[in-house]
């Protein structure tokens, strides 16, 4: 009797094979997630910042202290101060006044025409002039953007049918599409 006993088999250890197991299922995920929170190439983003002084667009009074208030502020900024804390003090829009005026990263056809065309050709890192829109009026500033490659296929053709139309006798002028 005591040799079946020393015969039989010893239940073998599996645990190092399930930690095995988990901590892969959690390096996928974790790559999974890190690769699906980053802006996709193949589409085009842009992140920007703003300060936005609302208005009532049936007070023309309202409307000229909008006015004086953004163009303040614009001065404050060439003056060198701070974008985030005169966003943080006088911006009007909730989503983005506590973070600075950051807007995060926005796909293309987010914003209002105005200021869609205003991020879409604007050099990066600059302050913008008045921007005014349905909402009111903006300064704004790019921080980064990225064209998806149909986006600029597109810019690149608009620019050749452009200097095309330009090199012609008694060609019109085209006007620049933005992307």
């Amino acid at each position: 009797m005591a040799r079946d006993f020393e015969l039989a088999e010893e239940p073998k250890d599996r645990t190092k094979l399930i930690w095995v197991g988990v901590i892969l299922v959690f390096g996928i995920m974790a790559a999974a997630l890190w690769f699906m929170g980053r802006p996709k190439s193949e589409s085009s983003w842009v992140r920007a910042r703003h300060i936005l002084v609302t208005y009532d667009k049936n007070d023309p009074r309202d409307r000229a202290r909008a006015l004086d208030l953004i163009s303040s502020l614009r001065d404050r900024l060439q003056k060198g101060e701070s974008f985030a804390a005169l966003a943080k003090q006088y911006s009007d829009d909730p989503g983005s006044r506590s973070r600075g005026g950051d807007l995060n990263v926005q796909p293309k056809g987010t914003y209002a025409p105005e200021f869609e065309a205003y991020v879409w050709s604007a050099p990066l890192g600059q302050l913008s002039d008045v921007v005014s829109t349905s909402f009111g009026f903006h300064l704004i500033i790019v921080d980064e953007r990225q064209l998806s490659d149909v986006d600029k296929h597109e810019m690149e053709l608009d620019q050749r049918a452009r200097e095309a139309l330009k090199d012609q006798p008694g060609g019109a002028a085209v006007p620049e599409k933005k992307p």
